[in-house]
């Protein structure tokens, strides 16, 4: 019989076999090749990560530095009593109030109060025994004492940075040390404190405690360039070279692409397996990654937004947008007499009451209004709307009648209030603006010790308006 199709030469058919074989093995050398490429390509973005992650860890614990010597030198400074020590110069109870803070506990390592003008008035050190105008560094007094009297003295800046103490690299903070009322002072008038931490070596430590930072060193000249380890500068105000940290270079992609360079050798033979698995791989890590970033987002307990999903509706378009035009009303809400339920009650009675307030809450805003429970028994209420006052009222009274009945928790009944302060946007203020002015007016509520809703009002508004007290 003819044969349906002809058949292959013998030449031909050898041809064509070969061409399949060298394809296949093109395609598992090309496979490889990729797959080989991905793997180093991802170890080397580990180790950029871990670089990026302990560079963070090295900056956010170097601003924890700063502040801690912000606060405790705000809490120094504004104070009537120190402010009348210094100005007196009962030099006996002011070493007792502020002087020890330098030299009999671990508050500040040096301490400089100035005469408005600048001049040296007292200096405690660590381990000193009284003032010693002799250990005072005169530069970081200057820059410090020029740079606070030229700010206002409404509101009051601290100014704080990284800046040598002598030969010490210091964490220092200053500003004016004020009585409550300032009126017919001058910006040179009041006394100036200057307080500071030295960098020390224990104190290095203590950052260094994170494995990413290990061998963490301090450098106040230019290091020599060294591959196995990473760097920070630090700059001056004035953006010049002040010191360097380096610490030793951790890579952990290196490690990673030893433990699975075998691995990946021996599967990458089967290329569609493994096309299929990276696939498979890929999209479960994808809805992992969502997973784990919504319950992030998402407060357990109530499901409400937390304060890290905030951030996203904050940088939504619409709210964007809306921010940007003043169409947006804020209600910030803080329970009343919360803390009973938990105390008479128990952690879980309060975790069920907060649920019931969560869901009433819920039901008395519209479908387009959003909630955040900010932590604790305190909610914002974001209204987005062309008329936010009017809004905002309404909504509050829903708020209002829906929360009102008792909670009910077990056999007992809690009369659940909230202390509502309301913000309305405007085009000139930013979303941090309306929401601390909610916050405000939530305070102005709750000091009032009333349950209708209290409008935040700016200083020139009367307090005879319907809405509420005006807050200065």
């Amino acid at each position: 019989m003819t044969a349906v199709f002809p058949a292959l030469a013998p030449v031909d058919a050898m041809r064509l076999s070969r061409r399949i074989f060298l394809m296949t093995v093109a395609n598992g050398i090309v496979a490889i090749a990729v797959i080989l490429g991905m793997a180093f390509w991802m170890a080397g973005r580990v180790n950029d990560l871990a670089q990026t992650a302990a560079r963070a860890q090295l900056e956010t614990a170097l601003q924890g530095e700063i502040e801690k010597v912000e606060i405790s030198t705000v809490d120094y400074a504004f104070w009537n009593h120190h402010h009348d020590l210094i100005v007196t110069g009962d030099a006996e109870t002011l070493f007792d109030d502020v002087g020890s803070g330098a030299t009999n506990s671990t508050t500040f390592d040096f301490i400089y109060l100035l005469d408005g003008d600048g001049t040296p008035l007292f200096a405690y050190e660590t381990e000193g025994s009284g003032s010693d105008l002799s250990v005072i560094d005169d530069r970081l007094r200057r820059v410090l004492h020029a740079a606070v009297v030229k700010t206002p003295l409404q509101p009051d800046v601290v100014q704080s940075r990284f800046d040598f103490a002598g030969d010490q690299l210091a964490a220092v903070a200053a500003t004016r040390v004020r009585p409550d009322d300032v009126s017919g002072y001058g910006l040179d008038d009041l006394p100036v404190i200057i307080a500071g931490n030295w960098l020390t070596p224990a104190r290095l430590d203590g950052l260094a405690d994170n494995p990413m930072l290990s061998g963490l060193t301090l450098h106040t000249q230019a290091p020599a360039a060294d591959a196995d380890r990473n760097s920070l500068l630090l700059k001056t105000a004035a953006g010049q070279p002040l010191a360097t940290f380096s610490w030793s270079a951790q890579r952990p992609g290196d490690g990673l692409l030893q433990t699975v360079l075998p691995v990946i050798l021996a599967l990458s033979v089967l290329t569609l397996m493994m096309t299929l698995l990276v696939g498979r791989a890929a999209s479960t890590q994808t809805s992992a990654l969502m997973t784990q970033r919504q319950i992030a987002r998402t407060d357990r307990l109530t499901g409400l937004a937390n304060r890290a999903g905030l951030e996203d509706i904050m940088s939504t378009p619409r709210m964007v947008d809306a921010i940007a035009k003043g169409h947006v009303a804020v209600l910030n809400l803080d329970l009343n007499d919360f803390k009973q339920i938990n105390d008479s009650e128990g952690h879980d009675a309060g975790d069920r009451a907060l649920q019931i307030f969560a869901s009433r809450l819920r039901g008395a805003l519209r479908a387009e209004d959003m909630i955040v429970r900010m932590g604790g028994d305190e909610f914002i209420c974001i209204l987005i709307d062309a008329s936010p006052r009017a809004a905002a009222k309404t909504i509050a009274q829903r708020i209002l009648k829906a929360t009102a009945p008792p909670v009910r928790v077990g056999d007992k009944a809690h009369h659940l209030t909230a202390s509502i302060g309301i913000a309305i946007g405007a085009p000139d203020l930013s979303w941090a603006d309306v929401q601390k002015n909610a916050d405000r007016a939530m305070y102005r509520a709750k000091a009032a010790n009333t349950e209708d809703a209290v409008f935040y009002k700016s200083h020139f508004q009367t307090a005879s308006e319907s809405e509420g007290p005006a807050l200065t």
